[in-house]
């Protein structure tokens, strides 16, 4: 089948038409980016993801894909027209609609035939009664009929190509039986349940998702934070819960909280469109208030034990919201720099793949070119990232490296009795001190000098 992806540049747009190529389709991706389309079509990458260049590189060998900036190409020369555009929130939560609605007057305005219009962006329920008719108005031939579709993405960033090529589900809201056969036959080398509903279920589905995967984090953080006062082990509880088949095993790891692009947005638009339906939700509400004050009760713990922090060095391993992508968007990591900095402390960052502060930081903060270099003479080593190479740090070369062996491992990644048999002062999240040392002890042997 002929596939433009509207807005194909991007994060979600990029691994769909790519995925799409190595099913056999012919795609074309249209951005309005010219340097993501430049990269592009140099063979290169925008962004990093975990097999990505080898999807493109098969894509581009096979002649399945093309990148441009001319959306009159895109809409004219294909039979399915694909949108994913950033659907971003705004400051009071409300889903910002203007790329999607900017897409769908300039795809109406050069539709010469009969399309299929599929939605992937996150959007409200009832977009897609709102897009027909912004296509009606915006038709130069008010004859040209087409349908609307919903087809919402399931993308985890770190493993979002696996998750394209071998999903769990996929979802397609249809309003006619014409749609619904295109759809088929556009997933029909898939191997895996297809879900065909309504439009408005199936945007809703996403917001389902997204809320319950939320929800799980809030919840464990908030048994660690139990744990924690009443001298349980949050690993016992993990494992013994994790064996319920009704539980499973996975977002069920204490941390410093959701973040990136989608849980964080999608649960303010879902509290947002509800209200307008007079619905309230104070639960998700809860899930939120949460997952704000994660951070914030780290940082005081941090703040607490720290003193005196001027002229001290502390140093943060990882930027990006999780291992296995660039992205800093909604970074649990970049929170807790924006209240570092606050302090007299002297601040180091390190990630193997983000290579940029935010330009808010840049100021406040040093962006270290190794581990050692960052760890190096630190007063207080802070894990927000659980990259695999922070995971297989050796905790004696570490203790030698700083000047305060203290760490705050917001990912659970050393095990606690390893971290204090090697001298630390260590702080998990849901551990307690008492179940594996005598706190006492430990910082008595600490050289402040």
């Amino acid at each position: 089948m002929k596939i433009s992806i509207i807005g194909g540049a991007g994060y979600v747009g990029l691994i769909t038409g790519l995925g799409l190529a190595f099913h056999g389709h012919d795609v074309i991706c249209m951005d309005n980016d010219q340097k993501k389309i430049d990269l592009l079509n140099s063979g290169q990458l925008p962004v990093y993801e975990k097999d990505l260049a080898e999807l493109l590189k098969a894509a581009m060998t096979k002649n399945r894909v093309v990148f441009t900036n001319c959306i009159k190409t895109a809409v004219q020369e294909s039979d399915l027209i694909m949108i994913t555009v950033g659907t971003s929130g705004t400051r009071n939560g409300e889903t910002d609609m203007s790329q999607l609605l900017k897409a769908l007057k300039s795809l109406s305005y050069y539709m010469d035939n009969y399309k299929v219009i599929i939605i992937k962006s996150t959007v409200p329920v009832g977009t897609c009664d709102m897009a027909k008719r912004v296509i009606r108005d915006n038709l130069k031939n008010p004859l040209i009929s087409y349908d609307l579709v919903s087809n919402p993405e399931f993308l985890k960033e770190g493993n979002a190509v696996s998750d394209f090529l071998q999903p769990d589900r996929i979802v397609v809201g249809v309003d006619t039986p014409h749609s619904e056969a295109v759809m088929k036959e556009l997933y029909k080398t898939f191997d895996a349940p297809l879900i065909v509903t309504d439009t408005r279920s199936a945007e809703m589905v996403k917001y389902a998702c997204n809320a319950y995967l939320a929800t799980r984090i809030s919840f464990i953080n908030e048994i660690a934070e139990i744990s924690e006062h009443v001298d349980a082990d949050i690993h016992a509880i993990q494992a013994a819960m994790k064996l319920d088949q009704r539980i499973g095993n996975l977002y069920l790891n204490p941390g410093p909280g959701f973040g990136g692009p989608c849980l964080v947005k999608d649960l303010k638009s879902l509290l947002s469109f509800a209200d307008k339906a007079n619905v309230h939700l104070p639960l998700l509400q809860g899930v939120l208030n949460r997952n704000e004050a994660q951070i914030t009760n780290i940082f005081h713990y941090i703040n607490s034990e720290i003193k005196d922090s001027a002229d001290k060095k502390i140093s943060v391993l990882g930027l990006s919201f999780k291992a296995g992508t660039d992205d800093t968007r909604n970074s649990p990591a970049v929170r807790m720099l924006e209240k570092l900095i606050d302090t007299k402390a002297n601040i180091y960052v390190y990630d193997p793949v983000v290579k940029s502060l935010p330009e808010h930081l840049q100021s406040r903060v040093t962006l270290a070119g190794s581990i050692e270099d960052c760890i190096f003479d630190a007063d207080c080593l802070i894990v927000m990232t659980e990259w695999p190479e922070f995971q297989s740090l050796n905790l004696e070369t570490v203790y030698h490296l700083m000047q305060t062996p203290f760490i705050v491992d917001t990912r659970n990644i050393f095990h606690p009795k390893n971290a204090y048999d090697h001298g630390f002062w260590y702080k998990g999240i849901g551990v307690t001190s008492s179940r594996y040392t005598n706190i006492a002890e430990v910082l008595e042997n600490i050289n402040y000098a």
